[in-house]
């Protein structure tokens, strides 16, 4: 069996707010569901992958895409060592933004799912901040 990702339809004039995680104001209850089935259930934010660390993102940029051991070279040996320093640089100062905002989005997400918990009389103590590997 595949996986579930749930969403909504609205009718008229209906409408509705929408959180596709990692966290819920209301996660699904334990035992609710047979294991099976509630296994399957899935935040469809794991969708998409977080970005990449943007040492990597350089890695992966200057060897074309072929990775540390990887045949494509994007530049040669007879480039001025300035233009590619220069162009690592550039490549490094934008994954590194990109990573940045991911983790700020993530904190943003936990904050308000803890602030909509806490004005409903929930539990926070599973919000607890990620561990996230910090760009350099």
């Amino acid at each position: 069996p595949g996986t579930y990702y749930p969403s909504v339809s609205c009718y008229m004039d209906g409408s509705a707010r929408m959180n596709f995680g990692p966290r819920f104001v209301y996660p699904p209850p334990k035992g609710l569901l047979p294991d099976e089935i509630s296994d399957l259930l899935r935040p469809i934010s794991e969708l998409c992958e977080s970005p990449p660390l943007p040492e990597d993102v350089v890695e992966t940029v200057i060897s074309g895409g072929g990775g540390k051991d990887g045949k494509k070279v994007f530049f040669s040996k007879r480039n001025n060592d300035g233009i590619v320093s220069a162009f690592k640089e550039l490549v490094k100062v934008e994954a590194t933004a990109r990573h940045d905002a991911y983790l700020k989005h993530l904190e943003l997400h936990r904050e308000e799912v803890a602030a909509l918990r806490k004005e409903r009389g929930l539990s926070t103590s599973n919000l607890e901040r990620r561990r996230m590997p910090q760009s350099s």
